[in-house]
C-alpha cells in the first residue's frame, strides 16, 4: 500500500480583498481584521499615497487597498501567513512580498517623518537636561527623562498604601507607571 503525499503548501482559498468585498463587511468584521473600518481604511490607502496598482518586484501585482489590507492583516495575525492564504486567496510567497515590499515602500515614502531625531528634541545632551529637571522635582532616579501617558491598570485594593494606589482622577485603585530612562 502506498501512503498518500500531504502538500507542502496550503490550498488558496477565501476572497480577494477589493472594495465591494470590504463594503460587504461590516465595520466590526473589518476592525477584527485589519484594526480600522472601511472609511478608515480608504483614508489610509490614500493618505499613504500607496499606489492604485502595487507591484512587487517579482511580479505578483495587488491593488493599493488589497495591498494595505493585507499588511494589516498581517500585522494582526499572530500565526503564520497559512491563515492569510486560506482567507484572502493568494499565495504565501505572494503575501510575503507584499507585505515586506510595502514596508519598504512607506519607509521610504514616509522615511522623514519617521526618522529618529538626534540632533533636536532628543539629543542626548537634552535628555541630560531633562533628567536633571526631573531630578531636581524630587525623582529618586537619575535617569529618568521622560514620562509616557499610558493606560491606567486598575487593581484591587491594597491592604498598604491604600491612598498611593488611588487614582482620584478614575476613583479606583490602579497602577500607572512608565518611564524612559538613560
Amino acid at each position: 500500500a502506498r501512503k498518500e503525499q500531504t502538500k507542502a503548501r496550503p490550498e488558496q482559498g477565501g476572497e480577494r480583498i477589493t472594495d465591494e468585498w470590504l463594503q460587504s463587511r461590516t465595520d466590526e468584521d473589518l476592525r477584527y481584521r485589519f484594526g480600522m473600518g472601511y472609511k478608515d481604511i480608504l483614508s489610509m490607502v490614500d493618505a499613504l499615497d500607496i499606489p492604485k496598482d502595487f507591484k512587487t518586484s517579482h511580479g505578483y501585482v495587488f491593488t493599493g487597498l488589497e495591498a494595505f489590507c493585507i499588511l494589516c492583516a498581517r500585522f494582526r495575525s499572530a500565526g503564520n501567513m497559512y491563515d492569510l492564504t486560506v482567507q484572502y486567496d493568494r499565495s504565501q510567497s505572494s503575501i510575503s512580498q507584499c507585505v515586506n515590499e510595502l514596508v519598504e515602500f512607506l519607509d521610504s515614502e514616509w522615511e522623514h517623518l519617521l526618522n529618529y531625531d538626534h540632533t533636536h528634541l532628543l539629543a542626548p545632551s537634552r535628555l541630560l537636561k531633562y533628567a536633571d529637571a526631573i531630578r531636581q522635582r524630587g525623582s529618586p532616579a537619575r535617569n529618568v527623562f521622560a514620562f509616557i501617558d499610558c493606560t491606567i491598570r486598575r487593581i484591587a485594593r491594597p491592604t498598604f498604601y491604600q491612598r498611593v494606589a488611588y487614582n482620584g482622577h478614575k476613583k479606583f485603585h490602579a497602577l500607572k507607571f512608565q518611564a524612559l530612562m538613560l
